[in-house]
């Protein structure tokens, strides 16, 4: 059995229902992780993608009295990225006592495989959003919905995230900082080398960390068709680059947050250290339904457990890690929001705040695909996959075949990138999960863009909109805690057509880059059939491009800004440059939600820096820590 199975066996290949402790790569046998597979394989049917929060919570009492569940110094509301640094950080000194509060599970082995990132939508690691059916994107997608895969875990979206690590441009910090004080980039820098634990093929000097708790490795699987598209960069007048380094635009290997090959999630990079210090209480499990709030100062949060109502309180401080979907919500559900939408749904209004309205994300078009004339690149069985996996390398340390990238600026004048080009490479067969599993692209569309190179040995580049005008919301659907916010990314809306004439701008760059002699020279060619929804069209005309997009681009879940940093004169702001909610005392939010705009990166990153500096904040106002 291949370990990328074919498109007919996708969904029999990924749920775990089961707790298998993580352990020690080195310790364990290629029979162990068939086992884990075969243990999927037994549960698979039982799985179903979840419509709301009922299938992990239940509130059997509404009415009931809150049972106690003590004081802290802090209570931290979700135990992702910034949730898990604020763990660690906050517990250090021995002198808080902290309590964390995740709806999730703990990882396993399974998780920490990379080449089995996207099977993980289809296991209870994810909270199962989607979109609401969308008017200009997703149109190719299961009932025009995007599917919004969200980490419910300790670790939060680390335990299923692609890993990639790329932090961001210079500039992003500049205009960050510019009316946020110590946000710009110099400010940053420290939290990010703070983080990282780099053991880099290639650095440049002084940008990088090597004694923080997220490792930081290029990418450990090198089939040879990588060093085609870098040699087809240079071609063009690309650099070879570091691109967390002096300068992003240019081209690179990726760099991946990976350990010998094995995920390094935020549990454990931060929590795992953490974890057995007395003062220090994670409850999974659970779900954090209310903050609450006295004369305008949060003092508590309320939350559910095994049907039974719980509160907590916290003389310091309530912090919201709950990431861009979840953080949202449970402000709104606590009174904090929009005026109209929380007062149409019947919820006392606390503070009337923009919360969930200014939702951005990248746009990535993942339709091109090349063929090839390689034959040399072996497909294995799934035991040779496993063994290579064991020993640090090969397909399954990095995910769909994630390579190597390329960031581009205008002129390519080293400015800030506004595109990126995730470069990959596979036989069809085992780049089925991605796109049926992990996207829910419908099977006519899937059979279009690949029946035409069934059996041959492709490469695509993914080109991702760094910077998007458009933006989207997420409102709550209901008053109940346990029904999911309504996700609209609303890619290409109306409002903002420049962001469609970019990414077809970005298409055919990379029929130029198919073209270069490096390419050329393994014949790459573009085979796909026409999208059934673009028909009427030109085959490859802009007009055809322009339904194409409609079909199948998708967010690319690096949402960000639904708890906006900004200063007090910014109507779309909710947090300052403290992080802190305004118009309510001791009420923080620390995620992806308060990045204030896109950012040309892969957010976890950034999110390990909000966490780290989110820290030095509290411990300053409160003292030593």
């Amino acid at each position: 059995m291949r370990i990328m199975i074919v498109k007919n066996k996708i969904l029999c290949f990924l749920t775990l229902f089961i707790l298998i402790p993580t352990n020690n790569v080195s310790g364990q046998s290629v029979e162990y992780y068939e086992e884990l597979l075969e243990a999927f394989l037994a549960n698979v049917s039982q799985w179903e993608q979840p419509t709301d929060s009922r299938r992990f919570f239940s509130l059997c009492n509404e009415t009931a009295k809150p049972i106690d569940h003590g004081q802290y110094d802090f209570i931290i509301v979700g135990a992702g990225v910034a949730g898990s640094v604020l763990a660690n950080r906050l517990t250090e000194s021995g002198k808080c006592k902290v309590l964390v509060l995740e709806a999730g599970q703990y990882e396993n082995d399974f998780t920490d495989v990379p080449g089995f990132a996207t099977y993980l939508v289809n296991s209870d690691f994810n909270w199962g959003y989607k979109t609401i059916p969308q008017k200009t994107s997703c149109l190719g997608m299961k009932n025009q919905q995007c599917n919004y895969p969200r980490g419910k875990a300790v670790g939060g979206s680390s335990v299923i995230n692609f890993m990639i690590y790329v932090r961001g441009n210079k500039e992003d910090f500049e205009r960050w900082g510019h009316r946020n004080p110590g946000w710009d980039y110099k400010s940053v820098l420290p939290y990010f080398r703070k983080t990282e634990n780099s053991i880099l093929d290639f650095e440049d000097p002084g940008y990088h960390g090597h004694g923080g708790p997220v490792s930081v490795e290029t990418a450990r699987y090198r089939p040879s068709i990588t060093k085609i598209f870098l040699e087809s960069a240079q071609q063009r007048g690309r650099e070879i680059l570091d691109y967390n380094g002096r300068d992003q635009s240019g081209y690179s290997r990726f760099q991946i947050m990976t350990k010998n090959g094995t995920r390094c999630s935020a549990s454990k990079a931060y929590i795992q250290p953490a974890k057995n210090r007395p003062n220090l209480e994670i409850l999974d499990h659970i779900l954090g339904t209310k903050i609450l709030i006295r004369d305008k100062k949060a003092y508590g949060v309320e939350f559910t457990r095994n049907c039974r109502k719980y509160r907590a309180t916290a003389s310091k401080e309530v912090i919201v890690s709950g990431g861009v979907v979840n953080s949202p919500q449970i402000l709104m559900l606590s009174g904090i929001g929009p005026r109209d939408q929380l007062e149409r749904l019947g919820i006392p209004v606390v503070e009337d705040l923009p919360v969930g309205e200014d939702f951005h994300d990248h746009v990535i078009f993942p339709a091109l695909l090349f063929s090839t004339n390689i034959t040399n690149e072996p497909e294995l069985s799934t035991g040779e996959y496993i063994s290579q996996y064991l020993n640090g390398h090969g397909l399954l340390t990095v995910v769909i075949s994630l390579t190597a990238v390329g960031f581009e600026s205008p002129k390519m004048i080293l400015s800030n990138p506004r595109s990126e080009y995730a470069f990959l490479s596979a036989y069809t067969d085992q780049a089925a999960p991605f796109y049926l599993n992990f996207m829910q692209v419908t099977q006519q569309n899937y059979d279009a863009i690949t029946q035409p190179l069934a059996g041959k040995y492709f490469w695509s580049i993914i080109p991702v909109l760094l910077h998007p005008r458009s933006t989207g919301t997420i409102k709550l659907k209901t008053r109940d805690p346990l029904d999911y916010p309504l996700l609209d990314s609303n890619l290409y809306s109306a409002r903002y057509g420049d962001d469609m004439k970019e990414m077809l701008k970005i298409i055919k760059d990379i029929f130029d880059i198919s073209r270069t002699p490096a390419f050329r020279s393994i014949n790459s060619t573009y085979v796909s059939e026409p999208l059934p929804a673009c028909t009427d069209y030109k085959f490859l005309s802009d007009d055809y491009w322009m339904c194409a997009l409609k079909q199948l681009s998708y967010p690319v879940l690096h949402g960000v800004s639904t708890c906006k940093m900004g200063p007090k004169d910014d109507r779309t702001a909710v947090v300052d440059n403290k992080l802190k909610v305004y118009g309510i005392k001791g009420l923080r939010v620390a995620d992806a939600s308060v990045i204030p705009f896109p950012l040309s990166c892969h957010p976890t990153p950034a999110v390990y820096m909000v966490g780290e500096k989110a820290s030095d904040l509290i411990r300053q106002e409160h003292g030593d820590l």
